[in-house]
């Protein structure tokens, strides 16, 4: 082989060598888009915990800001190893409820709590960082503001469903549902959380008010009745006033 042909074979080994792989380019392209979307989700549902803490202190809120992206990561890392089976039991839980069938319900509870079991040691790690930082009360917050306040809006609704709950009866409702809420920490899932919170409307009201004498089921048509009213009576008004102004 001529001195000639070495030179060419080795500039064209050079260009090779210099010239960017355009797969490898766009792998490194697609994982970093991914990291940002994955970043962009995290951020996305701590958002309304770090709101509703309102904090001053830069340092503390940097802290806290990463405990909750560390827990909302592992959450969904666990749930994508679990959703299918969780998902299995709540779709017999629901038919169970469909059809009457308490016994089978409760069989598919135990089963979902079955599975949450294994994630519990982080569950009450994740309260023990948080409480190192803050104080109970901004602790409830960071549990309201994962849980759209569900805690307070059903029970400003049952209420008003329920005028006449005494003192002891209210407070065994509010115990109940942040029992709800406790459990829907560990959701990642807007839907499951509503689920979790139907488990103990179902316990509060199937369960616990049927002890106490309320007929729960009444006392929702009489509400229903009560705003089809009310909402009727707030249309004539509106037609009455549109009346007198012609």
């Amino acid at each position: 082989m001529s001195m000639k042909h070495i030179l060419f074979i080795l500039l064209l080994a050079g260009i090779a060598l210099a010239t960017p792989n355009p797969v490898h380019a766009q792998t490194n392209t697609a994982e970093a888009a991914t990291l940002d979307k994955d970043k962009a989700t995290v951020e996305k549902h701590i958002k309304p915990e770090l709101a509703a803490l309102k904090l001053t202190d830069a340092d503390k809120a940097a802290k806290v800001h990463d405990i909750l992206a560390a827990r909302f990561t592992a959450l969904r890392e666990w749930h994508a190893a679990n959703d299918a089976q969780i998902k299995t039991f709540w779709s017999s839980f629901d038919k169970a409820r469909s059809a009457k069938n308490v016994a089978a319900a409760n069989a598919a509870l135990d089963k979902i709590s079955g599975v949450y079991a294994a994630i519990q040691p982080q569950h009450e790690k994740f309260l023990a960082d948080l409480a190192a930082l803050l104080t109970p009360e901004q602790v409830e917050a960071v549990k309201d503001g994962y849980t759209i306040k569900k805690v307070k809006v059903t029970y400003d609704v049952y209420l008003q469903i329920f005028p006449k709950l005494t003192d002891e009866q209210k407070a065994v409702t509010l115990k109940d549902l942040k029992a709800a809420r406790e459990e829907s920490l560990d959701c990642v899932d807007m839907k499951e959380i509503s689920a979790f919170f139907k488990k103990y409307k179902i316990k509060i009201e199937d369960e616990y008010f049927e002890s106490q004498g309320i007929d729960a089921q009444q006392a929702r048509k009489d509400f229903a009745a009560k705003q089809k009213a009310e909402k009727a009576g707030a249309a004539t008004k509106v037609d009455g006033a549109a009346d007198g102004a012609k």
